[in-house]
């Protein structure tokens, strides 16, 4: 009986490993949203100049957990990397899972003096994915790196 217990018990964490490991990668694929569902997800204009833009997008990458991987400003491109060690399921479930890689690649596009459009797009190893929650994400890290200025500067004299 305590054999059986502790099969089932071995069994069940195997599962749970395998399948949080493999399983739950995003099942947001692009063909799930129609075009005009993907532009409002993926797309927004920013009332900023382009600069300040790609220097707040540049951030919110940095803020989410992902390393800048490609910058070039003037193309306005950006890729950031991360990646989901599965070392551990390597080892008790099988040689050959492989580590879970995210990127997000950003195209920040100036549409006028105050005006910059930015696009994000995602991909789990390799494969295109909308996983909108993520991408929110990242346009409310954007925004608060936008929207801070500097400190006032401290009065002077008395």
């Amino acid at each position: 009986m305590k054999t059986r217990v502790k099969s089932w018990l071995v069994c069940a964490v195997l599962t749970t490993i395998v399948v949080g490991s493999v399983g739950c990668q995003s099942t947001n694929t692009p063909s799930r949203y129609t075009q005009a569902q993907l532009n409002a997800i993926e797309t927004r204009e920013v009332d900023a100049n382009f600069s300040d833009t790609f220097t707040a997008a540049s951030s919110a990458l940095f803020d989410a957990g992902y390393t800048i991987a490609m910058s070039d400003k003037s193309a306005g491109l950006l890729t950031g990397e991360s990646a989901k060690d599965q070392s551990a399921a390597r080892i008790w479930v099988s040689p050959y899972i492989q580590d879970t890689k995210f990127r997000v690649s950003m195209q920040v596009r100036e549409l006028g003096p105050r005006l910059t459009s930015v696009r994000v797009k995602g991909s789990v190893n390799g494969a295109a994915t909308v996983d909108k929650k993520a991408i929110d994400a990242i346009w409310t890290l954007m925004q608060r790196q936008v929207m801070m200025k500097d400190p006032p500067a401290p009065a002077v004299g008395g």
